[in-house]
């Protein structure tokens, strides 16, 4: 078992389990909820990598930012 492994009791929807289970074409639970967590990862990386992209481009012109509280309140 590699290093960073340890076993986990944890109550999870057994419908969730097998839905997600049949999208991600996984044959084991463990592997289901393993690969789950490494796509939950990687759209979390990517929100951030666009949310500092984005930040950078506010106030520099030519982007208006339509989702802020200051805009939606006019």
């Amino acid at each position: 078992m590699p290093s960073g492994r340890r076993r986990k009791n944890v109550y999870i929807d057994q419908r969730r389990i097998d839905r997600v289970k049949e999208l991600l074409h996984t044959y084991t639970e463990t592997d289901t909820i393993d690969r789950a967590l490494a796509i939950a990862e990687e759209v979390a990386t990517f929100e951030a990598r666009v949310d500092r992209g984005l930040a950078s481009l506010v106030g520099r012109g030519g982007f208006v930012d339509r989702f802020s509280r200051k805009h939606s309140a006019r």
